[in-house]
Parts: C-alpha cells; sequence; structure tokens
C-alpha cells in the first residue's frame, strides 16, 4: 500500500498517465484533504476540470481511496517538523497540514512506501542536512537544525521509502506499460515522459534523469 501526496498525482495526471496507477495493480490511500485538492476543487475550474476527471475515475476504479488521518499523530507530525530549521532564531514552517495528514496515514497504517513529488517534505523524511542547505540558500542565510527536535521528529515517523511520479513511471517503462500506452517504444518515450513530469513540478533534476536514461534498460 502506497500513501499519496498531492503533487504525484497532479504531475501524472496532468500528463495523461493516471492509466499507469491502473496498470501497474497499486493501491493507493489518500487523505480527504488530498481527495479536495485533486478532484473537488479543480473540478470547478476550466482549466483543471479535466485532469480531475481522470483522477475521480481511479477514485471509482477503486485505484484511489480516501481514509482519515489520526489527528493527534498529525498534530504532533506538523508541530515537530515545523520546529526543526530555524533561521535567526525563528522557526521555519516546512510542511502544510495536508503534507502530515499524509505522514500521519504512512506512520499509522505501515505503508510500504510515500508518494509525493513535493522536495521538502521529501527531505525532511529522507535527509535533513540536505534540505538545511536548500533552505540556507533560499533564505540567503544560515538554517540551524535543533538536533533535539530533528531526532525526535526521527523516531517518530517511520524509515519508508519517499518515491515520485519519475519513479512510478520509469517502472511502468521498465515493465512495458508506457510502451503499450503511448504505442511508442525505446528510451524516447522514458525521456519524454520523465521530463514532462519535471515540468509538470516534480522535483527532479536533468542529471537524475540522465542517469535515469543510462541504467533503465
Amino acid at each position: 500500500m502506497i500513501v499519496a501526496d498531492s503533487s504525484s498525482l497532479i504531475s501524472i495526471a496532468l500528463n495523461c498517465m493516471s492509466g499507469v496507477f491502473q496498470e501497474l495493480g497499486v493501491n493507493i490511500l489518500v487523505t480527504p484533504a488530498v481527495y479536495d485538492e485533486v478532484v473537488t476543487r479543480p473540478s470547478g475550474s476550466r482549466k483543471y476540470a479535466l485532469e480531475a476527471l481522470r483522477i475521480k475515475k481511479l477514485f471509482s476504479d477503486g485505484v484511489l481511496s480516501t481514509l482519515e488521518a489520526d489527528q493527534k499523530v498529525t498534530d504532533k507530525i506538523l508541530a515537530l517538523s515545523n520546529s526543526v530549521f530555524e533561521v535567526k532564531g525563528k522557526a521555519l514552517k516546512i510542511i502544510h497540514k495536508g503534507e502530515a495528514e499524509a505522514l500521519a496515514l504512512v506512520k499509522t497504517f505501515g505503508a510500504d512506501a510515500f508518494l509525493i513529488d513535493e522536495r521538502t517534505t521529501r527531505l525532511v523524511v529522507e535527509d535533513p542536512n540536505s534540505l538545511k542547505n536548500f533552505l540556507s540558500d533560499r533564505a540567503k542565510s544560515d538554517v540551524k537544525i535543533n538536533s533535539s527536535r530533528l531526532a525526535e521528529l526521527s523516531s517518530y515517523v517511520p524509515a519508508v521509502p519517499v518515491i515520485r511520479s519519475t519513479e512510478i513511471v520509469a517502472y511502468a517503462y521498465e515493465r512495458g506499460i508506457l510502451d503499450r500506452m503511448l504505442k511508442a517504444s525505446g528510451k524516447k518515450v522514458l525521456n519524454a515522459s520523465l521530463s514532462a513530469l519535471k515540468f509538470s513540478g516534480c522535483a527532479i533534476t536533468w542529471g537524475e534523469i540522465d542517469e535515469y536514461l543510462k541504467i533503465i534498460s
């Protein structure tokens, strides 16, 4: 079971690849807040209504399902995450409630992976020191880590693989799913798909895409 944030679902839906989830046969769990973000709100927008319909079909087909996060766990994760990094003595707000709810589901239900394209939340879980450097560059000021808060957060949030839409699509390519969907073959299919996800907001570098193209046959 995979817990997903809205960012990855949006990236994949924007590029007409929602069918990848169904082809892979994975079960994906989201919070009601994520459902609102990817279906309810965009349904009223001319720009994003089609994207919302694609994602809504995944719920109808049982590929995606919603589950309410434990409020106490959510509040704990939100408080810890937003007190780990400090600049000039002031704590930085790193994640929002929706992302904290998703992490709460990961903790409560023992998910196999956490699917999220957004860089900040991913690095909070995977690599806080890299996030510190990223935040320092963005703030143009030294960002400090509250070590005791980070230790508490690390012990509270389970060590679970964090994946992006690009990992999902790369795996689909290896399984021959993209070739069938696009009726095309070769590395150009993978290159085009990963590049489209980057342009849609997935936090992946061109160097990482080049690495995918080298190692995936």
